[in-house]
């Protein structure tokens, strides 16, 4: 094989989108970007750290009215464009001057 043959070789084999699992040796796992919740001990186990485990804040949603989805029979709205001269009649630049002095 030329260098030239290799090189366009090379290019080709870059353009399907990289590294994946498939394409690597029978050790490579490149995964998905996850995060690690722990480290791995000398002797094979894992142990969890607790200040790496992603804390999930959800309201309490009882008596909530709305539902958790739009139905696909909602009305499509389209709002007004909204330009930057608009953008900046529309605010009290007096009222914001005064504000900082």
């Amino acid at each position: 094989m030329s260098l030239l043959q290799s090189v366009v070789r090379g290019f080709l084999r870059g353009a399907q989108g990289g590294m994946t699992s498939k394409r690597g040796r029978v050790t490579f796992y490149k995964g998905r970007g996850a995060k690690s919740t722990g480290k791995k001990t000398k002797r094979g186990g894992f142990v969890v750290q607790q200040h790496k485990i992603p804390e999930l804040m959800v309201p309490d949603l009882t008596g909530f009215e709305l539902k958790p989805y739009v139905s696909h029979k909602a009305l499509k709205i389209n709002p007004p464009i909204v330009t930057a001269s608009d953008l900046l009649t529309g605010l009290p630049i007096s009222q914001e001057k005064s504000a900082l002095e």
